[in-house]
């Protein structure tokens, strides 16, 4: 059966029904908001636009909670000063996943990809403890809002299932509106926490900051294998890079917040600057997808060494999603400093996978 993308009514529709599940729905913990933050990231490296459906395996997501949770059970900390507070999630008793990452925390460190790497048993026993609290409390109640149900993302389901089906039209939309879907979801998490911990944080304005700024302060590290790679030039403009020099990512923070190895390049501070938020226009993009290419032996081991995260496929799609978001829209990318240009047509060729 064909399928096509969802008309734009059924887009305001969409928007709508989320409105309805984060605005009329009930929450004892913050589990919704990172289900439906974990579905909208899947939608990205997942799914596609055609407006079909789209599976996603319940460990995937399981994986996402983790990553989500994982910053947010270190003690809260404003500015440069540690409250030592965990934040609380429930409005019972410490929220399950929190009370299960910490101790993976307690017994491996503070980083999720050394973990990972370091301990894969217990990498795999974690995430099938996470996923069955996945199964047996968000995953069939997301969609409840009062007495009625809204069964407009995917079917019910039982509390064993392994998978879960998006309905044709849902991967397209969170694809679509993935930015909004985003401040939406963290705005609406923000706020729950706030009031279940208000005795503790008073009015302070940023925990947001805390909860989903997980990595920045980390991109040091790739200064010392990029400055190699990139042959001690500027990604940008190709000019020798002395002592000033940041790590930029290519596919911006702002658009899709990870940090992946694959997506980062060095820059100079006037280029970096200029670039800001904005894609790089196609003689970048076919720089960065060549680097990828004919450097990646070096790159991915380089990476492994160094313990940080990288999924050169996962970048690939985050940058393919990226791209295809801007030429719908017909916005510009960023060329060199003052200068913008449309997204040419052919700029799929240059991603190789």
């Amino acid at each position: 059966m064909s399928v096509a993308p969802p008309t734009p009514e059924d887009q305001v529709l969409f928007l709508r029904n989320i409105q309805r599940l984060l605005g009329e729905g009930q929450f004892t913990a913050s589990y919704k908001f990172a289900l439906l933050h974990a579905i909208a990231d899947l939608c990205v490296i997942k799914g596609d636009d055609t407006g079909g459906s789209l599976d996603l395996d319940v460990k995937d997501i399981a994986e996402k909670f983790i990553e989500l949770y994982w910053q947010q059970c270190r003690p809260f900390q404003s500015g440069s000063q540690s409250t030592g507070i965990i934040l609380q999630q429930n409005t019972g008793r410490q929220a399950a996943v929190i009370s299960t990452v910490i101790k993976a925390q307690d017994d491996f460190g503070s980083s999720l990809f050394k973990f990972k790497q370091t301990a894969p048993d217990l990498w795999r026993s974690l995430k099938g403890t996470v996923k069955r609290v996945v199964n047996e409390m968000p995953l069939w109640k997301l969609q409840t809002v009062g007495s009625e149900r809204l069964d407009f993302l995917y079917d019910n389901l039982d509390t064993t299932t392994k998978t879960i089906t998006l309905k044709p039209g849902v991967a397209f939309c969170f694809r679509a509106f993935y930015g909004l879907m985003r401040d939406l979801i963290q705005g609406a998490w923000v706020r729950f926490v706030q009031r279940l911990n208000a005795n503790n944080l008073g009015n302070l304005t940023d925990l947001g900051t805390f909860m989903f700024d997980q990595e920045r302060s980390s991109l040091e590290a790739y200064k010392h294998i990029l400055i190699d790679v990139q042959d001690r030039q500027c990604f940008y403009c190709h000019q020798e890079l002395r002592t000033n020099l940041e790590v930029d990512h290519f596919v911006p923070w702002s658009r899709y917040p990870t940090d992946l190895g694959h997506n980062f390049v060095l820059a100079h501070p006037r280029c970096n600057n200029s670039k800001s938020d904005y894609l790089a226009a196609e003689q970048h993009l076919e720089s960065w997808s060549e680097r990828n290419r004919v450097r990646s032996v070096e790159l991915d081991q380089r990476l492994i060494d160094a313990g940080l995260p990288s999924d050169s496929l996962a970048s690939i799609r985050i940058t393919e999603w990226a791209y295809e978001q801007v030429e719908k829209s017909k916005g510009q990318v960023w060329l060199q400093q003052a200068v913008f240009q449309h997204l040419g047509p052919k700029w799929r060729e240059l991603l190789v996978a």
